[in-house]
């Protein structure tokens, strides 16, 4: 009884003092020129005391504007004092909420930032990293357009990171180094994340010359979000998986998804110069990238909005393939994702004309036709390693026709374009390059060339599939498709309708495909995502084998 007595006791007088202290901040009153004395006191006669009961209020008490005022004031008389000695208290004043305030005191804050990186550039990092820090400010997420206030804060910041910068032009790098040092963790959630890039695009608009820097830096964290859905998505068929675990999945597919619509509607709304920058920054950072499934939606999109940028892509991916621009130290991963992202987006982008689909067909075969040419007396059995890059542009040729086949059998010219391709001569190579091709894409490949009498590729599927049983290393075949079906349902909006949707072969009379059957579930039933998260549904195409569009892997036969 004694002890909860005391207990009793001890709480009463917590909230007593709790009492008292919220009381003493709301009377709290600074007076005319008081910091400034403070200041100048421990300048000259190192009177500590005041100084730190002056830290300590800035630290733990919110200022009213008649306070705030007065503090701005006498810092910006005593401004060419403020050097190293005065680093916390520097860094105090800049962290007081400023960009919510009066103009006339967000007029007063900004004049004091500007004059406090000019007399001292000992504190410009502080400064800038304090500004930046506050686009990841908590707040609440936005459907269309973030909330007017909201928006008003964040002008306030820019606007005074772009005089910064205009009066310290060198300072720009110091703020690409800050803006990449603070972006948000990926699993911190879907508004600091969402909110910091949509501000780090902001800030292209005043500063080009950051544009590309702040693009990589927005993709490498997006590319880092995708793959961590990826492999989640695949360890869920091996273990079962906590609720909690399925929640902070299922908020890391809403954090990509909204962070896909920032960037989708960057690419909207600039165009030209930021299409010229998505092509760069997507041959640096996407395209070494294996096995992601959302984030090269990005080029699909900017292959869509412009013919030249489509061009410009498509010939890059070309020749990064067939290694026309030199090899180096990983090049055949390169060569590999570079041939299945031309066949993804020939076959998938509904803008890019067949007539590109006919160009690049040509040249992947007459690549293909060169090198077997140059390879007829090698022995090399080590078809992944050696004949890499071979492999993966035949497997494009066999991918695209496959998926394009109502357009390449569509008439008796366009058949016999197929036919100059010379298909049987890559099918029957000594390099045997459907012994390493999906067999989803063998299928649908095997049963339209059947069809239309262009090639019979029965007797090497089948002598493949004897030699894989009694081979003690087995080839793995590479089973990823880049331009999958997109599962993430706020972006996929701006994207479905750029896709081209996969009809099977043996289905011709059916009319539902894959993006047609989720646009129809999401329009009919508000609750499909409750019931199937993006998530979910990614993880089931991963172990439904919907790799390159088709339904399943047997559904061609």
């Amino acid at each position: 009884m004694a002890v909860t007595a005391e207990k009793s006791i001890a709480s009463l007088m917590r909230k007593t003092i709790d009492r008292q202290e919220a009381a003493a901040r709301l009377n709290f009153r600074l007076k005319p020129r008081q910091v400034e004395k403070i200041l100048l006191h421990y300048i000259k006669d190192r009177n500590i005391v005041p100084y730190r009961e002056l830290v300590k209020v800035l630290r733990e008490y919110p200022l009213n504007d008649d306070n705030y005022k007065i503090l701005i004031e006498d810092c910006l008389t005593c401004l060419i004092f403020l050097g190293h000695e005065f680093k916390q208290f520097v860094e105090l004043v800049c962290k007081v909420q400023w960009s919510g305030r009066s103009e006339e005191m967000v007029e007063m804050f900004g004049r004091f930032v500007l004059n406090l990186v000019t007399a001292h550039t000992y504190h410009c990092p502080m400064v800038l990293a304090n500004l930046v820090a506050q686009f990841k400010a908590p707040g609440e997420d936005w459907e269309e357009h973030p909330p007017a206030e909201t928006v008003k804060l964040w002008a306030n910041i820019h606007s005074l990171i772009a005089q910064i910068v205009a009066i310290m032009p060198m300072t720009s790098d110091l703020l690409m180094q800050i803006v990449i040092e603070q972006f948000p963790y990926y699993k911190a959630g879907c508004y600091p994340n969402r909110a910091f890039i949509h501000n780090l695009i902001w800030m292209t608009k005043y500063l080009p010359s950051l544009r590309e820097h702040i693009m990589t830096a927005i993709i490498i964290r997006m590319v880092e979000m995708d793959s961590n859905i990826v492999d989640r998505a695949k360890n869920k068929q091996q273990e079962l998986m906590f609720d909690m675990e399925m929640d902070e999945k299922d908020e890391l597919c809403s954090t990509l998804d909204y962070c896909m619509l920032e960037m989708l509607r960057w690419l909207e709304d600039e165009r030209d110069p930021v299409l010229v920058t998505i092509c760069n920054v997507f041959e640096r950072i996407v395209l070494p990238t294996h096995g992601i499934k959302h984030v090269q939606f990005l080029l699909l999109y900017a292959t869509s909005i412009s013919q030249a940028c489509a061009d410009r892509a498509l010939e890059r991916l070309w020749a990064a393939a067939a290694g026309l621009r030199g090899a180096g130290a990983g090049a055949l991963a390169t060569r590999r994702g570079a041939a299945a992202h031309l066949a993804g987006l020939l076959a998938r982008a509904v803008r890019v004309p067949n007539t590109r689909l006919i160009h690049y067909l040509k040249n992947m075969s007459e690549w293909c036709h060169s090198y077997i040419t140059a390879t007829q007396e090698s022995t090399s059995n080590d078809n992944t390693k050696v004949h890499g890059a071979f492999h993966a542009i035949c497997h494009a040729i066999f991918y695209l026709v496959a998926f394009k086949h109502h357009h390449l059998f569509a008439s008796k010219e366009n058949v016999n374009f197929v036919e100059s391709l010379n298909l049987p001569r890559l099918v029957t190579c000594n390099l045997n390059p459907l012994r390493t091709c999906p067999p989803q894409v063998i299928r649908g490949f095997a049963s339209v060339t059947r069809s239309h009498q262009v090639v019979y590729c029965q007797a090497i599927i089948e002598k493949n599939s004897r030699v894989t049983l009694h081979a003690t290393n087995v080839q793995q075949y590479d089973d990823w498709f880049p331009y999958d079906p997109y599962m993430l349902p706020v972006s996929g909006k701006m994207i479905w309708p750029l896709c081209v949707e996969y009809k099977d072969w043996g289905r011709e009379n059916e009319d539902e495909t894959q993006y047609s059957g989720m646009k129809r579930k999401l329009e009919e039933d508000d609750d499909f995502l409750m019931t199937a998260s993006p998530s979910q549904k990614l993880a089931s195409s991963l172990s439904n084998c919907i790799s390159p569009g088709f339904r399943t892997s047997e559904s061609v036969m």
